[in-house]
């Protein structure tokens, strides 16, 4: 297992992890960038440290030249380092907060408002005397497994497609 990589993992993770608490604790939570935008955001922030972490190896440690597969296998340690280290942390973020910012959420009038639209695009699946059910159905619904999950997803997802796609621009081999 290559140090950088590990090095670059953990870097990534703490970076992540400072920016959910800054989200979280900032109160920023249930803001638009902060429910919608902040988990893709925080994914999408693995790709510069996969461009850096395999240039820096390819250049020092290999003299410039790097195969395919020794850069998939760098990116793919920091891939599951942080994974490991973020999906620790979204467990206990869950815990810590989440789910009382999640009941918050589904007792607020915004989600309401968002049933409501919803009862009048299908009135016939949705009434509005099941609202109280679906509300309380919602909450007990709430599991940091879930949650976790629900976040792991785009993470691998897009790690995978971006850990190849790195390989194959970052990759030189020995010139003839």
């Amino acid at each position: 297992m290559n140090k950088k990589a590990l090095l670059f993992g953990f870097l990534y993770a703490f970076s992540v992890i400072v920016f959910k608490l800054v989200i979280l604790l900032g109160g920023y939570t249930l803001s638009k960038f902060g429910f919608y935008y902040s988990n893709i955001v925080a994914v999408f922030m693995m790709l510069p440290f996969f461009f850096i972490a395999v240039y820096l190896v390819r250049e020092k440690d290999y003299g410039g030249v790097i195969g395919g597969k020794e850069a998939v296998r760098i990116c793919m340690t920091i891939l599951a380092v942080s994974i490991v280290l973020i999906s620790v942390y979204n467990y206990i973020e869950f815990d810590w907060k989440f789910r009382e910012i999640a009941i918050q959420y589904y007792n607020s009038n915004e989600y309401l408002d968002l049933l409501k639209e919803q009862q009048a695009k299908q009135p016939d699946k949705i009434k509005i005397e099941d609202f109280p059910k679906i509300i309380s159905g919602q909450i007990a619904d709430l599991s940091a497994f879930k949650s976790t999950t629900g976040k792991l997803m785009p993470m691998l997802f897009i790690g995978l497609s971006s850990a190849f796609i790195t390989a194959v621009l970052l990759k030189r081999n020995k010139k003839a």
